[in-house]
């Protein structure tokens, strides 16, 4: 590697304490150099016959880190049909059928189905999509990713038993083709292993592209196991290097012995202890405000719990689970405790994705068991509030303490900051003004607060401080140049900034 770039007569927020702010930096071999005035750094390029990017006054952050992708499913919407902006069954139906493939032999793959946005409040059954779609099976992903809807043809080729847990029936116990925990797995399996390797290499590349435009330079990627397909894990291995932008692969599988055998450091993060809100599957003590009939649904015993991350620990792998209600919530601290009494390990960093709906006590609680938190401030800000979904389904009360960043720092926890995408666009400049303006005054930040969530603290949550998240001579060529200071604007105003250019290893991977 031999590239040298200069940026001058910009602001640089360095997130580094020592020397919190910088006129100009100098890249070198993929690597920060130096740090200093335009007129050192100036100096110092052309002494060396660098290329110099004259940023005129904008700011260049570290580069963006987005702490919980599913790059492979967001990489499907490439080839799916978008149902997000559809008010009805009836208008799924019809954009199904305007945008479905000629080929009568390709599933229909539909994305971002947001029952909660739909005047029937429901997705549509398996009845209904046969009307249109009898011959040609249909696979429609949920908005959250928590359960998919299929058509009768569809549960007929992925050869359902009829009796695995999350099939969907009606009140005369015939099948509506919504599918939740197991029975919501075995269709992802199905659907995702048929994959052909240039489809899934395909899918990651398109990830990324959308990333770097949106200014991120690091993705912890939630890949494999139940999620998608443990054939997508030798892709990754294979082109990670060739991409632009650092990939941190969390493969959500259940055996230590092959993550271990594929060089890999951290395992699970995102397997389901609960599911979302959205489809009330997130597990609370008190019943849903729309559904007394459920409090949410709990996926593992607590003994597995335990022994994974017990297991975890003793490979020296970094863990962690998917955990939103507060019954889940308590399952994974419960677990962990446990787990550290049986097999004390230091700096385990174990990792909660989302932590979404916590009582006070259990904030506490992780703090004093050394819990990092994966969390997206998107979520409340584009779902939650009042007359949201989010206030529908548990109630203003539980609603009003949705991911209470503030109690999360005032705590001393460490969080990082994601998109969960595609439940939420990757867009970390969102995600920063989503964590200074909740819906709620009493959970906001700091806008460099939040702007930590997406550096220093994210690439803290991988353990990788030591080599990005942070403006370090010695620390990774990575930079994000926005043409706006967020630590400087109205806070209102701080989604409003642009990406104006991405550098990743010190190239430029991005220009607007």
């Amino acid at each position: 590697m031999n590239n040298k770039t200069a940026l001058i007569n910009g602001l640089g927020i360095t997130m580094d304490a020592v020397n919190p702010k910088c006129e100009g930096i100098y890249l070198k071999d993929g690597k920060i150099e130096a740090l200093g005035s335009t007129k050192e750094i100036k100096a110092l390029a052309e002494k060396e016959g660098a290329a110099i990017i004259d940023l005129q006054g904008k700011t260049f952050l570290p580069g963006l880190h987005d702490c919980h992708v599913h790059i492979m499913t967001t990489g499907m919407s490439s080839i799916g049909i978008d149902l997000f902006n559809c008010k009805s069954i009836e208008e799924v139906i019809k954009t199904l059928e305007k945008e479905k493939t000629t080929s009568e032999k390709e599933w229909i793959y539909g994305y971002g189905l947001d029952e909660s946005r739909l005047i029937e409040k429901r997705p549509p059954t398996a009845k209904e999509l046969d009307k249109n779609f009898g011959k040609r099976p249909v696979y429609l992903v949920d908005r959250g990713l928590h359960y998919t809807q299929v058509n009768t043809i569809a549960m007929e080729i992925m050869k359902f038993a009829g009796n695995e847990e999350g099939l969907g029936k009606d009140e005369a116990g015939n099948l509506t083709g919504r599918l939740h925990s197991h029975a919501n797995s075995h269709a992802r399996k199905y659907f995702f292993d048929k994959m052909t390797w240039s489809q899934r290499e395909a899918a990651i590349r398109y990830t990324v592209q959308t990333a770097v435009k949106m200014g991120v330079t690091t993705i912890h990627g939630m890949e494999g196991g139940d999620l998608s397909s443990d054939e997508d894990i030798p892709v990754f291995l294979e082109i990670m290097d060739s991409l632009p932008v650092h990939v941190v692969l969390h493969w959500c599988s259940t055996k230590p012995e092959e993550v271990i055998a594929k060089g890999l450091k951290i395992i699970g993060t995102d397997i389901l202890l609960d599911g979302s809100i959205g489809s009330r599957t997130a597990a609370f003590e008190e019943a849903y405000a729309d559904d007394p009939n459920t409090r949410g649904v709990l996926y593992y015993e607590d003994d597995w719990i335990t022994n994974y991350i017990v297991e975890a620990h003793k490979n020296g792998l970094q863990t962690g689970f998917h955990a939103i209600g507060q019954r889940g919530i308590v399952q994974a601290l419960n677990c962990l405790e446990r787990a550290i009494q049986i097999y004390p390990k230091e700096d385990h960093r174990f990792r909660i994705e989302h932590f979404g709906f916590p009582d006070e006590q259990d904030i506490k609680r992780a703090a004093t068991l050394g819990v990092v938190i994966s969390t997206q401030p998107a979520f409340t800000y584009l779902r939650g509030g009042p007359e949201s979904v989010y206030e529908d389904r548990v109630g203003n009360k539980r609603n009003s303490r949705a991911y209470p960043l503030r109690e999360f720092l005032d705590a001393g926890i460490v969080v990082g900051g994601g998109s969960d995408s595609s439940v939420t666009p990757i867009d970390p400049v969102m995600g920063i003004h989503a964590a200074v303006n909740p819906p709620y005054a009493q959970n906001a930040i700091t806008p460099e607060e939040a702007l930590r969530l997406f550096t220093i603290d994210g690439a803290y949550c991988a353990k990788e401080e030591a080599v990005r998240g942070s403006l370090t001579p010695g620390k990774a060529g990575d930079i994000t140049v926005l043409s706006q200071n967020p630590l400087d604007v109205p806070p209102e105003k701080i989604k409003d900034i642009k990406v104006e250019l991405t550098i990743y290893q010190g190239k430029v991977v991005y220009k607007k």
